[in-house]
């Protein structure tokens, strides 16, 4: 009889999940040997008579020269060929004496002679004995495989479940034969089963290392999670172990059961993760009630949530999915659908209702970052679904972030609006900065920041823009340049009507001042926001803040410095005169230290800048007008104390008085 080919086991755990055995049993597996190796190996067997011996050749004699013949008689024979042969028939002449056993070898080899077609068939003897031999072998195999099905339990060490698994896979090679033994075979398969669906459970439901916003994931709000690290749903030894099961169930026609248990299981787990990073299922009424306190932390979290979702867990769900549905892709990418489709869908039903609900400028930054968020990750998402599932997802993320976009937009108008809508008539004590000037100039540096998200929603919105002004080249003549532009026009006219409001001209341009000079450190401040208006924006408003404080030395201190004018007067008046100057310069400067230290200028550098702007024309004009006035006051009879009667203050003085200026807390001279 022909040899079989050594069986071989894998002894490790990762072996047999890892890999499957060949279907066919071990007794169908031969190995092909060419004629001149079999006959080479051929031996005498003990116990063959002499008799034997002469019967095998003159049985073969004949075959053996037809056959020889017949190849030389071949034209097409090459010289290789025709010594090839005559090797073999040497050494089939040697043999032909050793028995009959050896006869019947070599008749099988030349049957099976180049391995396509047999120059002869076997005798029925040979190959039914072959037949036999190979039914009693799988009877053997099979019998061991049921056996080790039957006893199999849910407590099986990992050895076991490696021989539990090798057992599948002969049930399953034995369900593929006919006869009795495959139905006992496919009876088997059944069984394992449940065993293998309870494996696939137990290992797809094993816990992983869950992502945290809080942690040190890199997801809080200094970090985005673009480059986070690959995460996989399982570890490696249990995802290789579900792969191993897995196999078996989809060879043995059980697709639909592993599917099924493998969305159910996965789907749970992806739903815990995602809960795990503060994302919850809420109803689109909830989020139109929701105050906006609680809203804001959930938008906030949302457009980190969703990097993560999108760029790791799912990404970790479609490699489980392909790993373990290797062999039936389709049935894989229908799974991976049913497993996400919750996940996703409740991602989307949130921003769908933050995009439905009331526009508010408040909401303004967190949509831009949803926006910006979703965006990003819509390729990824598409590209994790094939088929209807991939036109489905990718139908819902684009209707989503095209109404975000929308939102978005109104949302500017609207806060343009509410710039160009206030309507307070009180003004703000002292010239103070206005609370609009900071919500505004606070949100603009936010808008700034996300100028690269917020160019995508303005990119079709900008095609009215009537500003000549405006740069046509650099960041500045981007949609979100043009846009910040925009809002702090309307910002500075509503400033320069809420001015009006001031009856004291240096007030009106004192507030204003501050404001403006609130404006230009804020750009400082946000250097985006400087880049999208552009330094020559900033060097003109600087040149109008020294035109305000131009304004304010003309309204405020012309008077006062008209007091200390030399007017050359006639001789004949020339002591009448310094005294009521003296006088009138006193109740002037009495009058602005009552008014002016309730004035409140806010900035330390502003305020010093204006004390000392004041100063340099005050003292020097002071101090002329002691020195022309003194020696006219002490010429009288009252002397030095008719000249210190009306000039009360000296230069410390006035030096001292400056300080107290636009403090915001009104003082008296005492």
């Amino acid at each position: 009889m022909g040899r079989n080919c050594p069986r071989r086991r894998a002894t490790s755990t990762g072996a047999a999940f890892g890999w499957s055995r060949r279907s066919a049993p071990t007794s169908r597996r031969r190995c092909t040997r060419s004629s001149k190796a079999t006959i080479q190996r051929a031996r005498p067997r003990d116990g063959d008579d002499d008799d034997d011996d002469d019967q095998v050749a003159r049985k073969l004699s004949p075959f053996l020269f037809s056959l020889v013949l017949s190849i030389f008689a071949s034209s097409t024979m090459a010289d290789e060929g025709r010594d090839s042969v005559m090797e073999v028939a040497k050494h089939m002449g040697k043999s032909l004496a050793v028995s009959k056993n050896a006869a019947d070898d070599m008749m099988r080899v030349l049957s099976r002679y180049e391995g396509e077609a047999p120059m002869f068939p076997l005798s029925a003897t040979v190959e039914a004995e072959a037949a036999a031999e190979a039914e009693e072998k799988d009877e053997k195999a099979f019998a061991a495989a049921e056996d080790a099905i039957r006893r199999s339990n849910s407590s099986s060490s990992p050895s076991e479940m490696v021989d539990y698994l090798y057992a599948v896979d002969d049930a399953i090679a034995a369900a593929a034969l006919r006869g009795e033994l495959a139905s006992r075979a496919a009876e088997a398969v059944q069984a394992a089963m449940p065993r293998l669906e309870e494996e696939v459970r137990a290992l797809l439901g094993s816990s992983v290392h869950r992502l945290s916003l809080d942690s040190s994931d890199g997801l809080d709000d200094a970090a985005t999670p673009d480059g986070s690290p690959r995460r996989d749903a399982l570890s490696p030894d249990a995802a290789a172990s579900v792969t191993g099961a897995a196999e078996r169930m989809l060879r043995a026609g059980y697709g639909p059961e592993l599917a099924q248990v493998y969305v159910a299981v996965r789907r749970d787990a992806l739903a815990e993760s995602v809960a795990h990073l503060g994302v919850e299922a809420v109803a689109i009424e909830e989020v139109l009630k929701m105050e906006w306190v609680v809203l804001d932390q959930k938008m906030r979290r949302w457009s980190h949530a969703v990097r993560a979702v999108v760029k790791t867990l799912l990404a970790g769900e479609r490699r489980l999915c392909d790993e373990v549905f290797a062999s039936d892709e389709e049935l894989g990418h229908e799974c991976f659908a049913d497993v996400a489709r919750g996940c996703v869908l409740q991602l989307i039903g949130f921003a769908d209702a933050v995009a439905m609900s009331t526009p508010a400028t408040e909401k303004l930054y967190r949509m831009l970052g949803m926006y910006e968020a979703l965006t990003d990750v819509e390729a990824d998402l598409e590209s994790l679904f094939t088929g209807d599932a991939r036109d489905f997802f990718s139908a819902e993320v684009s209707s989503v972030v095209a109404q975000l976009g929308n939102t978005v937009r109104h949302t500017i108008d609207q806060f343009v609006n509410v710039i160009h809508g206030e309507s307070s008539r009180r003004p703000v004590h002292g010239g103070e900065i206005h609370p609009m000037t900071r919500y505004v100039l606070n949100y603009c540096g936010l808008l700034a920041e996300c100028r690269a998200t917020l160019d995508m929603v303005l990119a079709d919105n900008n095609d009215n823009n009537d500003d000549d002004d405006a740069p046509t080249d650099g960041a500045s003549s981007t949609p979100s340049g043009r846009c910040m532009r925009e809002l702090l026009t309307h910002l500075l006219r509503k400033l320069d009507e809420k001015s009006r409001l001031y009856d004291d001209a240096g007030l009106k341009n004192i507030f204003l001042m501050n404001n403006l000079y609130y404006i230009v450190q804020k750009m400082m401040e946000y250097p985006a926001l400087r880049e999208l208006l552009g330094d020559d924006w900033v060097r003109r408003h600087r040149g109008q803040i020294r035109q305000y404080e131009t304004g304010y030395l003309r309204a405020s201190w012309m008077a006062v410095l008209a007091c200390l004018r030399d007017d050359s007067s006639p001789p004949a008046h020339s002591r009448a005169a310094p005294k009521d100057k003296a006088r009138s310069f006193n109740a002037a400067f009495e009058e602005l230290y009552r008014s002016q230290t309730a004035w409140k200028v806010a900035d330390p550098q502003l305020r010093e800048e204006l004390r000392i702007a004041v100063s340099e024309r005050l003292i020097p004009a002071y101090r002329s007008f002691v020195g022309r006035s003194r020696p006219l006051l002490e010429s009288g009879g009252s002397g030095r104390h008719s000249a210190a009667r009306h000039i009360k203050y000296s230069l410390e003085d006035l030096e001292d008085y400056m300080l107290d200026f636009f403090e915001g807390v009104q003082k008296f001279v005492r």
